[in-house]
């Protein structure tokens, strides 16, 4: 439900809940207080621009017509986007490169009856 998803990642951008790590692990370190998962951490920044997307997306739904009380996460999907490519100028004529990587990040929410 949508209402539970803002409050989880309300509670990790406080540093009060956990997200377990289940892809990207490797020299991750294991945690107290994950109870049955072992990496995991508080991911700050990620959580606060998903946050960001789910209000946005409730926003939505709201000027829609729908009732913000039963809508329900049914699809969220994150997918590479453009890459701003900068240089920054060293000695000598080299450079070196200061790329930018961003992200495309899709939620698509229904309302259950």
């Amino acid at each position: 439900m949508l209402d539970k998803a803002i409050e989880l990642l309300e509670s990790v951008v406080e540093e009060k809940a956990w997200i377990p790590y289940r892809r990207h692990k490797k020299k991750r370190g294991h945690h107290p207080g994950m109870k049955k998962w072992g990496p995991g951490g508080h991911p700050v920044k990620a959580s606060q621009h998903i946050l960001k997307v789910l209000k946005n997306a409730e926003a939505n739904a709201d000027n829609k017509g729908l009732d913000i009380d039963r809508l329900k996460v049914v699809h969220a999907a994150a997918q590479r986007g453009r890459t701003y490519k900068k240089y920054i100028e060293r000695a000598f004529g080299r450079s070196t490169p200061y790329f930018e990587n961003t992200s495309h990040v899709e939620i698509v929410l229904e309302e259950v009856a």
